[in-house]
């Protein structure tokens, strides 16, 4: 016997497509409960708002995006091959996003500036991207002159500034060039 999806489970699988394909924004409570197949009851019984619900989303979307980079780099070997190895977890999720971008620059792009806890999940992602390219480059040899935060700074930004590219030319070219580049630094 097939076990019945839990009413949250529906929610924020119903909740993930809506505010990655059409928008936080454009999403509404109505058109989430219809799409989940639950009552407006059951939706408040797990979430007090949509914002509870936005911020239920933006964790699970952490998780499942660490956890798989986690899978991805455990088996690579040395700092310099895991860096690559992030770019590399990169091009993989967009070609299965369909180039549809980061979901938390999405949602970034869409809040309100007062929506300070929202931002703070936004940030708290970012922020562990770049930790974790510090923590690779204080494993480096040789740094070509780079202060390990420079260094650091600088495959963030390309990582970063690669994603959005290839999301907006919705091809990996750009992705490619910012590996070949890192592997001339590094």
């Amino acid at each position: 016997m097939m076990k019945k999806e839990s009413v949250d489970e529906r929610i924020m699988q119903t909740a993930t497509r809506l505010f990655y394909t059409q928008g936080y924004n454009l999403t509404g409570i109505n058109q989430l409960i219809d799409e989940a197949g639950i009552a407006k009851p059951s939706l408040y019984n797990n979430y007090r708002s949509k914002t509870d619900v936005l911020l239920a989303y933006l964790d699970r979307q952490a998780s499942a995006l660490f956890d798989a980079l986690e899978d991805h780099l455990r088996e690579i070997q040395g700092a310099r091959n895991k860096i690559i190895g992030i770019f590399e977890y990169s091009i993989t999720r967009n070609h299965a996003t369909n180039f549809g971008g980061c979901p938390f620059l999405k949602i970034n792009a869409e809040i309100a500036p007062s929506e300070k806890i929202v931002l703070e999940r936004v940030q708290a992602v970012k922020s562990r991207f770049r930790h974790l390219f510090f923590q690779l480059v204080t494993e480096l040899e040789d740094k070509k002159g780079f202060s390990d935060k420079a260094l650091a700074d600088m495959l963030y930004f390309m990582l970063e500034g690669s994603r959005a590219s290839a999301s907006i030319s919705k091809q990996i070219a750009d992705m490619e060039s910012a590996i070949a580049t890192i592997k001339m630094i590094i």
